[in-house]
């Protein structure tokens, strides 16, 4: 017969520190045989301390013999004492035939499931559908290897899976059933769990309950540890379809915690929404996020796969449902926080000041008349001796009755019902009841009531701190979003916290993407800031948004919380843009015109603060308004060397232009004929200039305004676009004038795609000049000696 012995400890720390920061509940450590394996695994443990955290609960020491097993026994006991671990002797059992241990059951027969693991197989119902048949159907076939003649006995229930087939369900379908069931029960091959192997927790949840089933994964193939399965109550019925899936792996995981904790796993749902939900950059509602809160202290990752392939499924759908308890007010197992308290009888005060002891002494000295000063017990009550006397047993002070101590508490209780503050407590109880230090009393039972505590007046703000004026403009900013309006739309608002200048954006949405380029629209005029002041906006706090600053060397200074006056400057300019906005609600005007024009007097106003206008102090000018300035007038700006260079430049240019154009003024004047040119595209026979006669209607510099002589149409033009019609002979022919239009072609304008008329060049006053004396040669020659072709060095060239 074989022997074993389950040792438990009192959950000793080997380890309580890692180098990553994580935190593991419990690890269970099971040691089945030779001691010399547990001796080295402790070593193991210890030796590898900064990496592990372990919690040992229970030891196995296994004996084929008696005599074995208790050798082995000392073995492991010694081991344990050198190490100073320490027994739970209440929890310890010895030489045992059977026990229970990671889910099976171990006897002298071998290993067998434990009943608790197959317990939910086999409270099985009957399916009530042809789904709930296809979906116990997916759990058999899932430990099909186990089941011999499966194909056999499911034949019935596979017929109620194909298409267009009729749920019925007799006698046949029964007896199928129950031996598939009976099957799955009596499985003795349930894998024993192995934290080295791939490990999988399958969940599923349907209307009326949630099933699980744990897996690990040896060469690839499935090993089923263990199957659960839990009915929902009304309340969790009434949950929607997400918040169910995600209850299920919640309770997935804790069900089988023993396993889980200390190792990666899978947690497998057919639920696609639970892998986003699921993840550490998800916002769940505030339910699904106190569970996802509470496996944080596993290390898993969630897989979808599909329904059919979630053997978990017939485990939550064919689950008995459990029958609740009527709910019954007077079971100890509910706690009822009600206090009533008792009024207080004037016998009851009158038997409680006769056992006072202070008021006892107290009442010897009214009767004796003589008062022991040096009495710490009355001394209290001495300053008002003159005021103290007796209604019996009782001692008044004028009208009002002394409360011996032991009362004091429950009359300040009496006294605080319905939770008036101090003040009022104190007027209450003043009008029928004094004691030396009531006042004090009644403070401290007003301050520890936990009601008022909780609806009272929070504590008072912290001095202020100001914000110092920065160096520069738009060094450091504010943003924040105003809205949503009416109309759907969002202001980004944007503030200099030094000029005061702001910028406002329209924003149709408010994601971290679209905050991120609108501001980059806003930095590329205006430059990046070195902080930005900024809310707690899911826009803001997103890792997009955080990327886009950092790349561009800003920082983000982010406000506390539900906490708007430490961004105060941006939350008062939303406060005027928010008047702006009512008024042109108001007004029935268009709101985004109404905006500009608001900003535009802001920018043009001194601040209150600054004294300075927000245009001058962020562009060190102020900007030009509807109200006439002494600017407007016209003045000479004083000489600078900026402008001198600028004026001499564009002289040089000139000069240089009008030669190469040899321009010349315009002799067109007002009510002359002019032709205009085609300056639209036409065919490549139009002509140049439009036959129509035009005349001069007006002049100004080089622009000519001209008339349509038969339509009466006026059209500006350049003076080089007109051409002034000649009568008769012009001393010039129709060469030259082609041949200056095509000059003019070639040698177009600074201006543009304009072009200029070429001047007639006129000839040079006849003097005579004498022969010997050349004519002067004002043309630039190239002085370069002009060589001659060497295909002529054997000739002779007569020049």
């Amino acid at each position: 017969m074989t022997f074993a012995s389950n040792i438990q400890c009192f959950n000793w720390v080997f380890c309580f520190i890692t180098q990553g920061l994580f935190r593991y509940k419990r690890l269970v450590f099971g040691i089945s045989c030779a001691p010399e394996v547990f001796q080295k695994t402790i070593e193991q443990i210890l030796s590898d301390c900064d990496h592990t955290i372990n919690f040992i609960d229970d030891i196995i020491v296994v004996g084929r013999t008696e005599r074995e097993h208790d050798e082995e026994l000392r073995k492991v006991l010694g081991r344990l004492r050198d190490y100073g671990i320490l027994l739970n002797q209440d929890k310890c059992a010895f030489k045992l035939t059977a026990i229970d241990f990671l889910g099976h059951k171990f006897d002298k027969d071998g290993m067998t499931p434990s009943t608790s693991k197959i317990e939910a197989l086999q409270s099985f119902r009957a399916p009530a559908t042809c789904e709930e048949v296809r979906s116990f159907l997916g759990l058999v076939n899932y430990v099909g290897a186990f089941i011999p003649d499966l194909a056999t006995i499911s034949f019935p229930l596979r017929e109620l899976t194909k298409n267009k087939a009729v749920f019925k369900w007799n006698l046949e379908e029964q007896k199928a059933f129950d031996k598939l069931l009976k099957a799955i029960s009596h499985i003795d091959r349930l894998s024993h769990f192995d934290p080295g192997l791939k490990t999988r927790v399958v969940a599923d949840a349907s209307p009326v309950g949630l099933g699980a089933v744990l897996l690990q994964f040896f060469e690839g193939m499935p090993r089923v540890i263990s199957y659960a399965s839990k009915s929902l109550t009304e309340t969790e019925q009434r949950y929607a379809q997400t918040e169910k899936e995600a209850l299920a792996l919640v309770w997935a995981v804790e069900r089988f915690q023993i396993y889980l904790v200390g190792i990666k796993f899978e947690l497998e749902t057919d639920h696609k929404p639970l892998e986003a939900i699921f993840s550490p950059d998800s916002s769940p509602c505030l339910r699904v996020e106190r569970w996802v809160l509470r496996l944080q202290a596993f290390s898993y990752e969630v897989v979808y796969r599909k329904g059919k392939a979630n053997i978990a499924d017939s485990l939550s759908r064919l689950a008995q449902s459990q029958v609740l308890e009527p709910f019954d007010p007077d079971c100890d197992v509910y706690v009822r926080n009600v206090l009533e308290l008792e009024a207080v009888d004037i016998g009851e005060l009158e038997k409680a000041s006769s056992e006072d002891p202070e008021l006892r002494e107290l009442r010897e000295y009214l009767d004796r008349g003589v008062w022991n000063y040096t009495s710490s017990t009355v001394k209290a009550y001495h300053a008002f001796r003159n005021e103290l006397g007796k209604v019996g047993e009782l001692v008044v002070r004028g009208s009002r009755l002394i409360v011996p101590a032991s009362m004091r508490q429950r009359m300040l209780q009496l006294a605080h019902e319905g939770h008036p503050g101090r003040t009022k407590m104190q007027q209450r109880l003043r009008l029928s009841y004094w004691w030396p230090g009531m006042d004090e009393s009644i403070a401290r039972i007003v301050d520890s009531c936990e009601g008022c505590r909780l609806v009272g007046q929070p504590d008072r703000p912290e001095p202020m701190e100001r914000r110092k004026l920065p160096e520069a403009p738009w060094i450091d900013i504010a943003i924040d979003f105003l809205g949503p309006l009416p109309s759907g739309d969002y202001l980004l608002v944007i503030i200099d916290y030094y000029s005061r200048y702001k910028e406002v954006e329209i924003l149709q949405k408010i994601t971290a993407k679209e905050t991120s380029e609108r501001l980059e629209k806003i930095f590329v005029r205006l430059g990046f800031p070195r902080t930005i002041t900024l809310d707690n906006g899911r826009q803001f706090v997103s890792v997009e948004f955080e990327r886009y600053c950092r790349n561009r060397g800003i920082i983000l200074n982010k406000t506390t919380p539900y906490w708007p006056q430490e961004n105060g400057l941006v939350e008062r300019q939303n406060r005027s843009l928010m008047k702006r906005l009512k008024i042109s609600q108001v007004l029935n005007r268009d709101w985004k015109r109404e905006l500009l024009t608001y900003l535009s007097m802001y920018y043009s106003t001194p601040h209150s603060t600054t004294g300075k206008t927000p245009a001058e102090l962020m562009f060190g000018r102020n900007i030009r308004t509807k109200l006439p300035t002494l600017r407007d007038l016209s003045t000479e700006a004083p000489p600078t060397e900026y402008r001198d260079r600028d004026l001499q430049q564009k002289e040089k240019g000139k000069v240089t232009e009008d030669l190469r154009r040899r321009a010349k003024p315009s002799e067109l004047n007002v009510g002359d004929e002019v032709y205009m040119k085609n300056v639209l595209p036409g065919n490549k026979l139009t002509p140049t200039f439009n036959p129509k006669v035009m005349t001069v209607a007006a002049k100004q510099g080089s622009r000519v305004t001209v008339q349509n002589n038969e339509t009466g149409k006026s059209y500006d033009r350049n003076s080089s676009h007109l051409k002034k019609v000649v009568f008769g002979n012009s001393g010039q022919n129709d060469d030259e004038d082609t041949n200056a239009e095509s000059l003019n072609e070639a040698n177009p304008t600074s201006s543009g795609n304009m072009h200029v008329t070429i001047p007639e060049v006129e000839d040079p006053p006849s003097e005579e000049v004498p022969i010997d004396q050349e004519m002067p040669d004002h043309r630039n020659r190239s002085q370069r000696e002009i060589r001659k072709p060497k295909r002529f060095d054997d000739c002779i060239l007569d020049y």
